[in-house]
């Protein structure tokens, strides 16, 4: 009797997940990682970050995920990468730079 017991029960965990995706709608595709960096400026390490007010913040030290790591008085900021433009100056973010010092 308790070999029935546990067989059902393991049967049943089994088909849970199997019932649970056909009950899901099929989701909308979303934008892929790699589409993602593709809309994202190409941003290299060393690259001058300014601000939306045209303030100097610092050079780009390494991308990390979403945003760009920057020393900017002393300390490390982490910026979004998707604050950010690409003009002849080097890179340019949407926040001014009392935002930046906020991040």
């Amino acid at each position: 009797m308790k070999i029935h017991s546990v067989f059902a029960l393991a049967l049943g965990l089994v088909a849970l997940p199997a019932a649970a995706q056909m009950a899901e709608p099929a989701a909308a595709p979303t934008a892929t990682p790699a589409a993602a960096a593709v809309a994202a400026p190409q941003i290299k390490g060393g690259e001058m970050v300014w601000s939306a007010d045209g303030r100097r913040i610092g050079r780009v030290d390494r991308v990390r995920g979403s945003a760009v790591a920057v020393v900017s008085d002393m300390q490390m900021v982490y910026i979004p990468i998707a604050t950010l433009t690409v003009s002849e100056r080097g890179l340019v973010s949407s926040l001014s730079r009392k935002e930046i010092s906020r991040l």
